[in-house]
């Protein structure tokens, strides 16, 4: 990948300015494809909007943008909204674009800082710069509220919502809320958690532990669920985790269903939130077998225990997920994630979830 050369439009005031500098940066992309021989310029695929709580978090955005564009040409609009401060609309405006096999690659932005009454209004602002008839992903850096982000004016113009279920104070409530209002919206919208996603690593070795013939028939004997994470309160990967296992297993609210115990302390060597142990008591018959999966610096340990003695142990290395990495996966897959889905729903209906 070589660098096809930079074009950069300082500053706009104003909703109509910045249109009018946003079509004038867009007519010369398309007119300096030239520049690179024997290349054409891919158009924008798709919008993002990113909302934003404050500037450390716009930055990270605009940082996001910068790497994902080099694979995902797109329109960012990236917005600070201030309601309580000064009436206002300022906006910057940058082009960057590489070369890419034969083809320019270009990621248009735009950071918008809003403040005052239209900060309320966001949808408004954003829906004259978007690109027209592709699709429009809004993607919540941070923790901004909800409840805006499920208004019926931002669902008309998104298909796709990008949050950190994590990011937000309550984890427990925000799972509530977020399986309320999407069963509200029904299919009109879809969400993609990074939670769910920073928690793959683990819903696959706990999937692998039951891949051998001898442990297979404990996966319907799972009697207790002890789920721990690191940090001062029970995170929603944890919440997440445990719902998964419930909604794919057909576990339902009756007593029949295994215990499920959530806990929480810090880890020095294990980011806040992150999963720091799963344990799965079960029987088969008159067996007894104990699954666990801890997470020990940058390797995830799993061992099986069968009436007191090791039949498996692995290690697996796992690194922190790139947020920026994340995100650029979730824009490559398309549609609903289904089994994340259920597993929100059921994570919603646990009674420790209050």
């Amino acid at each position: 990948m070589t660098s096809a050369g930079s074009l950069r439009v300082s500053h706009a005031s104003g909703l109509h300015a910045v249109g009018r500098a946003l079509d004038k940066m867009h007519h010369e992309m398309l007119r300096g494809g030239g520049e690179v021989e024997g290349a054409g310029v891919r158009l924008a695929v798709l919008n993002l909007v990113a909302a934003c709580v404050d500037v450390d978090s716009a930055d990270v955005a605009s940082q996001a943008v910068g790497r994902i564009g080099a694979r995902h040409p797109a329109r960012a609009i990236i917005i600070v909204a201030n309601p309580d401060g000064p009436q206002q609309l300022e906006a910057d405006l940058s082009l960057q674009c590489s070369a890419v096999d034969s083809a320019q690659v270009c990621a248009e932005q735009v950071r918008l800082a809003v403040g005052g009454e239209a900060a309320y209004h966001l949808a408004s602002l954003v829906t004259p710069l978007l690109v027209p008839d592709i699709p429009v992903y809004l993607w919540l850096v941070g923790a901004p509220p909800l409840r805006q982000a499920f208004g019926q004016d931002a669902i008309a113009i998104c298909e796709r919502l990008i949050i950190d279920s994590g990011a937000y104070g309550d984890h427990a409530g925000t799972l509530r809320l977020l399986a309320y209002e999407l069963e509200t919206v029904g299919d009109a919208l879809s969400l993609s958690d990074l939670a769910w996603e920073r928690g793959r690593p683990w819903r696959q070795v706990l999937a692998q532990s039951f891949d051998g013939e001898e442990v297979r028939g404990f996966l319907r004997g799972i009697t207790r669920v002890g789920i721990e994470c690191s940090g001062y309160r029970v995170s929603a990967q944890a919440w997440l985790t445990a719902g998964w296992m419930a909604s794919r297993l057909g576990w339902d609210d009756s007593h029949r269903s295994p215990e499920v115990a959530t806990s929480c302390r810090h880890h020095d060597s294990i980011a806040e939130h992150d999963l720091a142990r799963v344990e799965l008591q079960c029987t088969s018959g008159d067996h007894a077998a104990l699954i666990t999966v801890e997470q020990r610096g940058d390797v995830l340990h799993s061992l099986i225990d069968i009436d007191g003695g090791i039949r498996a142990e692995r290690a697996i290395p796992v690194t922190e997920p790139d947020t920026v990495r994340l995100v650029g996966s979730m824009l490559e897959n398309d549609g609903d994630d289904r089994v994340y889905r259920a597993a929100r729903q059921r994570a919603a209906r646990f009674p420790l979830a209050s």
